[in-house]
């Protein structure tokens, strides 16, 4: 039975928008459609000032607890809630328009959760899990994998797995244990990783004016183990292996998002640094310097064979540069004083 006054979001169904968007009038959450009411942090969003959060399930949960009327004005004529995209702060804010009861009540782990997936930082063990069940929930060790096995169209798969997410979110969040094949392994790498590094495994030097830090490891580190202990939004990773040194950096995607709490320094293009570093060393050996555009989530700079990189997947494959450590840490120092705005 329905109260009398329903909530205004109460009519909406869950929707997914296709490349080209969605025709039907509709509210967008965490990603962004063409046309609409929008509630996102992602640059460029539609988002109302009053609204305006860190991270797009915060917005959603602001929404919802706006003054109906308010609510009302806002979503206009729109029948559905959609996402663009599929990830956990999509799940967070649409589970936050369609069950707010659920999602109120839970509204710190669902913050947590969507900050992993986003940012990349370590929070809490549930957060994690939350996280990693959310991207693996239709991979094959995930218990439920058979419910999107027949099911290819990338659109289709995305609204399947959120409509089973809003479907089972309580089971999700609350007995995130039932799916310990997708999180358990991963988790425990990123935890072992994180003690060592703050025992001295991971050598950090922080430029703290700069926005930059340098980490320096023996063998590879998981990005959510940079991320958390860097210090820094611009990161630089050097892993030492037997044959060489090898060099990624990245910008956080804290810079990419429109941020309300915390503002970390404009990015600057890194192309121009991989051009000067390239003059120093040219390629060899089927490698090279390489950088990504600043408009990219998450852009690279990286000594390695040249490769495009779907966003949150960390795939390049990186090679021992003939560069010192010291000479390459001076001439991103040197770039981003140079860059600094006057």
């Amino acid at each position: 039975m329905h109260p009398q006054n329903p909530a205004p979001t109460e009519h909406l169904r869950l929707g997914f928008a296709g490349p080209d968007g969605l025709s039907t009038p509709h509210l967008s959450v965490d990603g962004m459609t063409p046309i609409g009411p929008n509630l996102s942090h992602w640059p460029g969003n539609r988002t109302p000032p009053q609204w305006k959060a860190d991270l797009s399930t915060a917005i959603a949960l602001r929404f919802v607890r706006a003054p109906a009327a308010e609510q009302a004005t806002f979503l206009g004529d729109a029948e559905f809630v959609v996402n663009d995209h599929y990830d956990t702060d999509g799940f967070g804010s649409i589970l936050a328009i369609l069950r707010p009861d659920i999602a109120t009540q839970r509204e710190e782990l669902l913050l947590a959760a969507a900050a992993t997936g986003d940012f990349g930082t370590f929070h809490t063990k549930r957060a994690f899990a939350i996280d990693r069940i959310v991207a693996r929930l239709a991979k094959p060790e995930s218990p439920v994998h058979a419910a999107f096995a027949t099911i290819t169209d990338e659109s289709e798969r995305s609204l399947a797995r959120y409509q089973w997410l809003i479907e089972h979110a309580t089971a999700v969040l609350d007995h995130p244990g039932g799916f310990a094949p997708l999180y358990t392994d991963e988790l425990a790498q990123v935890q072992h990783e994180l003690d060592a590094g703050l025992r001295g495994a991971l050598e950090r030097r922080r430029f703290a004016d700069l926005d930059f830090a340098i980490a320096t490891s023996q063998g590879p580190q998981h990005r959510m183990t940079l991320n958390t202990l860097a210090g820094a939004y611009r990161v630089l990773h050097v892993q030492n292996d037997r044959d060489g040194a090898r060099f990624r950096y990245h910008d956080r995607t804290e810079s990419w998002f429109e941020l309300v709490t915390f503002h970390p320094l404009p990015r600057r293009d890194l192309r121009p640094l991989a051009a000067r570093l390239e003059a120093l060393e040219p390629e060899h050996d089927g490698a090279r310097w390489c950088a990504d555009a600043p408009t990219e989530p998450i852009p690279e700079l990286y000594f390695g064979v040249p490769k495009a990189q779907s966003y949150g997947q960390i795939t390049r494959e990186l090679r021992p540069s003939r560069l010192r450590q010291e000479q390459v840490a001076a001439e991103f120092v040197a770039f981003f004083r140079q860059s600094q705005p006057s």
